[in-house]
């Protein structure tokens, strides 16, 4: 063997060993490449993988997500806006209130009830103005009468005693038919709201 083939042959040997420059550049060449193919390959796996996903993945309706427009806040509203919205609002409590009072009035035994508790209001008033009546009457005129002055203990006793027994009659008797009045009234539509006040107001032209 020739000196010549002797270092052919141990470059061979070197290069099939990875050990020469070249061979190394060759190795590494080829494994950046595969790396770059199989990033390549699961970036568009991966891509494709989403789009699907994305394509899959149901629509939500768009009624779902149209959030629904209300009234205008009053901080944006103008002073003639503010002044229409305030007007509404009291026709709106003035009908529920005359709505309220027309049940209560259709209640049994409500009239009566009214008139009683009216009476012990009107008895007990003019019981204090004849107290005050003789009080007076004998301050004004220099009257040192002690049956005057037990009269007008008495009414002024009376009175109190009247207004406070009224009060309470309306506590146990009137406020019950007045809280169901409300709650009747609280369950109603503004239509039937309306319609009791459309027979309310016949009837009285009626009578």
């Amino acid at each position: 063997m020739s000196l010549l083939d002797t270092i052919k042959g141990a470059r061979e040997e070197a290069k099939e060993a990875g050990t020469l420059p070249s061979a190394m550049r060759e190795a590494a060449a080829a494994k950046a490449k595969q790396s770059e193919e199989d990033v390549a390959s699961e970036t568009t796996s991966t891509g494709f993988s989403r789009k699907s996903a994305a394509r899959a993945k149901p629509t939500r309706e768009a009624a779902g997500t149209v959030r629904a427009v209300g009234a205008k806040p009053t901080s944006e509203m103008s002073k003639e806006e503010r002044k229409a919205a305030r007007a509404e609002k009291r026709r709106e409590e003035d009908v529920v209130y005359d709505t309220a009072q027309v049940i209560l009035k259709q209640q049994p035994g409500y009239d009566k009830a009214r008139k009683l508790w009216w009476g012990l209001m009107i008895a007990g008033i003019l019981s204090t103005l004849a107290s005050w009546g003789v009080m007076h009457y004998m301050q004004s005129t220099g009257t040192a009468s002690e049956a005057l002055a037990v009269l007008s203990v008495v009414l002024m006793v009376a009175a109190y005693v009247l207004i406070i027994v009224a009060f309470i009659y309306d506590f146990r008797k009137i406020r019950p038919m007045r809280n169901k009045a409300n709650e009747t009234t609280k369950g109603m539509s503004r239509r039937r709201m309306m319609k009791v006040l459309e027979e309310d107001a016949a009837s009285k032209a009626e009578k």
